[in-house]
């Protein structure tokens, strides 16, 4: 991924604070035919031995799920909030540009085992679970009914080995400039305000 240098993110802990707030991805591995084939999934952000590691499945009809052995290599994107920046908000003339936040995580592919499998799909849910005032109670599933689901997924674990972050959130414009587009920002929509409440943390 190209990332300017001013854009560029290596501090882990600001990566995985991201990666944790936005752990829905696109899996991306090398088609037989050359072309990218691509799924989405929400995963479980895991930390071994200093090493980011994701946990996700795959419905086995999904045709990545057949591409994917032990060693297989693929790469998560991460995407955050993105908006449009009008350069009618600068004190000076400008062109417009493009703000987001994208995290590019690439590793080797692992088959999780049965036991993995049902283990994650609880983590999974758990995580989803865990601001919910009413909360699914894992502990009630049944050994049939968590089989059954098995039979039709695959569990899957990332093993990352190189990430790249760019957080382009318009840090080369100056205190003025960046005040104004957060305030123009902030009167958007949901997406365009998000973006604003992270450029209020980003600020040099």
């Amino acid at each position: 991924m190209y990332i300017p240098e001013e854009f560029n993110v290596s501090d882990r802990k600001s990566i995985t604070k991201f990666i944790s707030e936005y752990n829905f991805g696109m899996l991306i591995l090398n088609g037989i035919d050359g072309m990218p084939v691509v799924s989405h999934l929400p995963f479980v952000l895991k930390e071994i031995e200093h090493e980011f590691v994701l946990e996700f499945h795959l419905a086995k009809a999904n045709t990545q799920a057949v591409m994917i052995k032990n060693g297989t290599l693929g790469k998560v994107v991460v995407n955050g909030p993105n908006a449009y920046v009008s350069s009618s908000v600068y004190g000076h003339v400008n062109v417009p540009t493009f703000n987001y936040q994208a995290v590019h995580l690439m590793g080797s592919l692992e088959i999780l085992s049965k036991d993995e499998l049902v283990q994650h799909s609880k983590e999974l849910v758990a995580l989803f679970e865990s601001k919910r005032e009413k909360q699914v109670d894992t502990s009630i599933w049944t050994k049939e009914m968590l089989e059954s689901y098995s039979n039709e997924i695959i569990g899957v674990r990332l093993n990352v080995f190189k990430v790249e972050a760019a957080f382009k959130l318009s840090q080369n414009r100056n205190d003025e400039d960046y005040q104004a587009i957060i305030e123009d920002l902030s009167g958007g929509n949901w997406n365009e305000k998000a973006l604003a409440q992270e450029m209020k943390k980003w600020k040099k």
